[in-house]
């Protein structure tokens, strides 16, 4: 859930910083396949609303980051209404990238060096005991696992995980802080959306498979 239930705020926020999530999540793909997984990136500031991107980036070892713009505001309403009851705290997605691996490996480093650079869950338990954790992963939703019945999304199968980070503005640039530096910096904060697919299905999601999924969840959530 994010901190507020601010519908008009939590879009100003996703307006704000969804450059700058992306160009973080950029260098994270980016040092995948490095010697140590967390590839030596500096997470350094952003300037806000500056420049617009399109494409892949961060094309190392195979897995690439797709960028993408926020949500629509019409569907991000559809699923207040059909999903979260109207509680508006559960939008989690508005902003939102998609990073292509090759295969399953890649995706498995992925996770590793996200996991590296995370405290887990709403406790805020350091996985590492250095204090550079940058994002906070407060969901997991795993399709890729065996027990998954991909009927219910069409054969749709990928990793979605919601991923919560902090930042002050400094001379009109985002700053990202450290998960231990939230509250005394009085941190903004804002969860995030990553879903990591294996590019050959996303292939094929482009090819329609997508579209048969949407018609699918329509179905499921009426």
């Amino acid at each position: 859930r994010q901190v507020h239930g601010d519908i008009d705020l939590l879009f100003r926020e996703a307006t704000t910083v969804n450059e700058p999530f992306l160009d973080l999540i950029s260098a994270v793909v980016a040092g995948i396949g490095s010697t140590d997984g967390r590839g030596g990136n500096q997470i350094g500031r952003t300037r806000s609303g500056t420049e617009e991107f399109s494409g892949e980036s961060g094309e190392r070892a195979g897995i690439a980051l797709k960028r993408g713009p926020i949500k629509k505001p019409a569907r991000a309403l559809q699923k207040l209404v059909r999903l979260y009851g109207r509680d508006v705290a559960m939008l989690t997605d508005l902003v939102r990238c998609t990073v292509l691996a090759e295969d399953l490996r890649q995706v498995e480093a992925l996770m590793a060096t996200l996991e590296a650079r995370s405290v887990v869950g709403l406790a805020g338990a350091a996985n590492t005991s250095d204090g550079e954790e940058m994002f906070r992963i407060t969901a997991i939703k795993n399709r890729f696992d065996e027990s998954y019945d991909d009927n219910k999304s069409g054969g749709y199968r990928d990793l979605s995980l919601s991923v919560e980070v902090g930042w002050v503005m400094l001379d009109g640039m985002v700053s990202f802080e450290r998960v231990r530096d939230w509250e005394s910096l009085q941190c903004q904060r804002h969860i995030c959306e990553i879903q990591v697919h294996l590019r050959s299905q996303h292939a094929q999601i482009t090819e329609g498979l997508h579209k048969r999924y949407v018609e699918l969840r329509n179905q499921y959530n009426g």
